[in-house]
């Protein structure tokens, strides 16, 4: 998949992205994070260069479907009410319908739609469970959910990395795939140690 920058559907969904990560964590870099760490692990599991940029893509817009939300609810900074998460289980498929589109980002559709599905089958919006979710978002939700826990947001202040760690070890099995933990471990330990770290905080 080759994105360039004649593909303006392409662009536009990447700065309005970039709006929706601003608005909930303050400096818009948390699809960017995401993105590098999703490649990372996507090469260490030697995927196809194909597969590794649809991963990428997928990564810089799952969030895509935010901006069909009420700001109040991205910005609020208790609980969400029975009600008002009812309309965030929606941005994963108003996020697949937007990037389906266009023919060049459509092949990243698929992951979009099933990043917050958890392995144990009590995500949404299907409730898919194990390897019945693709590959590619139990990839993304791993990291989604570390850069989610150390980042700063409205509701709460950032985890340490320690405390983010130990937070995806206790739900290895439940909300995410173990082989993707354990591969997201030597990634981050391998990256920290030769200080290649996005430097976006």
């Amino acid at each position: 998949m080759n994105i360039s920058e004649t593909d303006h559907w392409a662009q536009l969904l990447c700065t309005v992205s970039k709006d929706i990560d601003t608005l909930i964590s303050g400096n818009g870099h948390h699809s960017v994070r995401v993105a590098y760490w999703v490649e990372s692990i996507a090469r260490k599991l030697n995927m196809c260069d194909d597969d590794v940029q649809i991963l990428y893509w997928a990564s810089l817009l799952h969030d895509i479907g935010k901006v069909a939300l009420p700001r109040e609810i991205l910005r609020k900074k208790g609980p969400l009410s029975q009600g008002e998460w009812t309309y965030m289980e929606l941005h994963p498929t108003i996020g697949a319908n937007l990037v389906r589109a266009t023919d060049t980002i459509s092949p990243i559709a698929t992951i979009v739609h099933a990043h917050q599905e958890k392995y144990n089958g009590k995500g949404y919006p299907y409730g898919l469970k194990g390897d019945d979710i693709p590959l590619g978002a139990r990839i993304l939700t791993v990291v989604d959910a570390y850069d989610a826990m150390t980042d700063n947001r409205p509701y709460r202040k950032p985890m340490s990395h320690e405390e983010a760690v130990a937070e995806l070890d206790r739900n290895r099995g439940i909300h995410f795939d173990p082989s993707i933990v354990d591969t997201f471990h030597e990634v981050l330990e391998t990256r920290v140690r030769n200080d290649l770290v996005p430097l976006l905080n």
